[in-house]
């Protein structure tokens, strides 16, 4: 998947100046990167956070001449692994893939263990990605006006699936729900990886999920996408951030 923000030299010069101003003292004495950086994803393989960090992964570890590991701790709407980052050395070494469901993790969950304002500094935007409305092929509905219909018909019959509660995925269930008079269950997972297998099993009847993880199935025919939530297919605003602990 191509990244939508193209890696040049001087956007690597930029994200390794910032990233050594906000290491410590010590830190700074030595040239940055002198050992491996770990990019901590907050969900599990085979989603679009996942599939972004390795591309961004594998460009950085060619600009920078030191490995970049992805390691996936995922779990409570992708707050576990901002935890992990905000807890970690503020050394430039460990960085977190975000997402846009951690500007709002504090107004979901009563007490996090971390401050995402005041513990995690924004480096850079990676790509703007848009989430789309999908449901099995073997669904009746066509489009969304089938949709509501059926989920009219039967109100609480039906289940979503999302990344987590207090995801983005999740909201927009629920706006969904409050915009068009439905009523449907939401099923939370914790990544898109999990998600997709039972959306394609028919264990789950439909997921606003972003495009990445559901692209090759709705090109194959298993799923079918019927509409997107944004006015176009890049969407203007930033999706996802790339993180680290501040000094």
């Amino acid at each position: 998947m191509k990244l939508n923000h193209k890696l040049t030299r001087r956007h690597v010069i930029h994200a390794v100046a910032l990233a050594v101003a906000l290491a410590s003292g010590s830190a700074m004495a030595q040239i940055w990167p002198s050992k491996p950086i770990s990019l901590i994803v907050p969900f599990p393989a085979g989603g679009t956070t996942d599939v972004l960090a390795r591309a961004l992964a594998d460009k950085l570890t060619q600009s920078l001449g030191q490995t970049v590991i992805v390691e996936s701790k995922p779990g409570a709407g992708a707050t576990l692994g901002a935890d992990y980052v905000a807890k970690a050395k503020p050394d430039g070494y460990t960085l977190l893939v975000g997402a846009v469901h951690h500007t709002i993790a504090s107004s979901v969950y009563k007490k996090l263990p971390y401050d995402f304002q005041k513990d995690l500094a924004p480096i850079t935007t990676i790509a703007l990605v848009p989430n789309v409305l999908v449901v099995n092929a073997s669904t009746p509905a066509r489009n969304v006006a089938e949709l509501v219909s059926m989920l009219k018909a039967r109100p609480g019959a039906y289940n979503y699936g999302s990344n987590g509660n207090g995801t983005a995925q999740h909201l927009i269930g629920t706006q969904f729900e409050n915009l068009t008079g439905t009523d449907m269950t939401h099923i939370p997972y914790k990544g898109s990886g999990p998600l997709a297998t039972d959306l394609l099993g028919g264990q789950v009847a439909m997921s606003f999920d972003t495009v990445t993880p559901v692209l090759q199935h709705i090109k194959s025919g298993k799923l079918r996408a019927l509409a997107v939530t944004t006015r176009s297919v890049r969407p203007r605003c930033p999706m996802y951030r790339l993180s680290t602990r501040p000094a």
